[in-house]
């Protein structure tokens, strides 16, 4: 007879013979079948060059929103009405209020822009579905660069085709392995019908 020896029980409990010491394997965690293989540099699921191109043009848009309000700050010191295009909207005077309203205004448009487009591009890139969603009202909030100069412009297409590739099956996938990735199901262990103490059943 062996040290120990596997019992008929469903639950897997090996007893052992001699010492009446019964082993139960706890149950582990499954996690959800990955449909994007893992990268053997990293070990995370292998990012698609979807998502790497909706990571860069997101990132894109942040830095020509930066360079268009930076062009508009540096403008308006010499030609505050053509700086933009929302300033010149508007009759001022130098140094009054409403010159400063207007370039309060012009910065927190640029910010909007390029907080939303900064997230949206982080958090794609490090597989999180929900950034599809905040893709389309990171581009709808960019439309708002219409208001500041030309080169604001850019960053509207920049965020639109960025958003829509986070649309297609391969970024829905990656999104897919990461979801299951960091919330895996749970899988409870066989129900126990007999319980052994020792090399014979206690009851059944």
């Amino acid at each position: 007879m062996t040290a120990s020896q596997p019992l008929d029980d469903p639950a897997g409990f090996v007893a052992d013979t001699e010492s009446g010491v019964v082993s139960i394997p706890l149950p582990g965690l499954v996690v959800a079948p990955g449909l994007v293989p893992d990268d053997p540099r990293t070990g995370e699921p292998l990012r698609p060059r979807t998502v790497q191109a909706a990571t860069v043009l997101c990132w894109l848009a942040v830095a020509i929103t930066g360079a268009a309000v930076a062009w508009i700050y540096w403008d308006a010191v010499a030609n505050f009405a053509n700086a933009s295009w929302l300033m010149g909207q508007f009759v001022t005077a130098p140094g009054s209020l409403e010159r400063v309203l207007l370039s309060v205004a012009v910065t927190v448009i640029g910010l909007a822009i390029g907080a939303s487009n900064a997230i949206v591009g982080y958090y794609a890139w490090a597989g999180y579905a929900w950034t599809r969603f905040a893709g389309l009202i990171s581009a709808t909030v960019t439309v708002a660069a219409i208001v500041l100069n030309p080169l604001a412009w850019a960053a509207i297409p920049a965020a639109a085709i960025g958003a829509a590739l986070l649309w297609l099956p391969p970024a829905r996938r990656f999104f897919t392995t990461w979801r299951g990735r960091r919330h895996p199901e749970q899988v409870l262990a066989a129900p126990v019908v007999d319980v052994v103490y020792g090399p014979l059943p206690r009851y059944r």
